[in-house]
């Protein structure tokens, strides 16, 4: 089940949560939900990255405290060490931090550009229509039509290139998310 908590009101969680904790079999859970988690497991796969898979016997929460535990012996032996390395995780973290914030931002903007795009597309269209039919109304309305649809044009050139430059550097956000993954 992967995330199986989301989009989920209270009464059917609960359901979940009972029917899961009554369930004879095995099943895999991927969520971050730690409450969730703590009621309906009671072992734990933890994929840690560079494939390294933990095997834990225990809740999330035990886990979590397992880590923490680890956390301070290490600090204790290596103090001014580690602090260096608190530092510098912070500030891997604060750019990690920025880095995602950076490609969720350029996620929405392109989400944004595509519509706008073929709204002026749909439009450009409409005015080529109003051309092509226009052919006796007179010079002076067959140029305001076809300035108008020039700049309409040069709007969806711009938006194109827009979107082109922000996929390439969210492409590069991306490889260096991944890289430092």
């Amino acid at each position: 089940m992967d995330e199986p908590t989301n989009d989920v009101d209270l009464d059917t969680l609960r359901a979940l949560e009972g029917y899961l904790d009554n369930y004879k079999g095995v099943l895999v859970i991927v969520s971050h939900d730690r409450l969730f988690t703590d009621k309906v497991t009671d072992h734990l796969f933890v994929f840690e990255g560079n494939g390294v898979v933990k095997d834990y016997q225990g809740t999330l929460s035990d886990y979590a405290e397992c880590l923490v535990e680890q956390e301070n012996a290490s600090d204790q032996s290596q103090s001014n060490s580690l602090g260096d390395k608190k530092v510098n995780y912070k500030e891997d973290k604060q750019k990690r931090n920025e880095r995602r914030n950076a490609i969720k931002k350029m996620k929405r903007e392109l989400g944004k550009i595509e519509p706008a795009t073929e709204k002026l597309k749909a439009k450009a269209v409409e005015l080529q229509s109003q051309i092509d039919n226009s052919s006796e109304e007179g010079w002076t309305v067959l140029a305001d039509l076809t300035e108008k649809l020039q700049k309409i044009n040069e709007e969806v050139e711009e938006k194109e290139m827009e979107w082109l430059e922000l996929a390439e550097e969210l492409e590069t956000l991306e490889q260096e998310e991944a890289e430092q993954q």
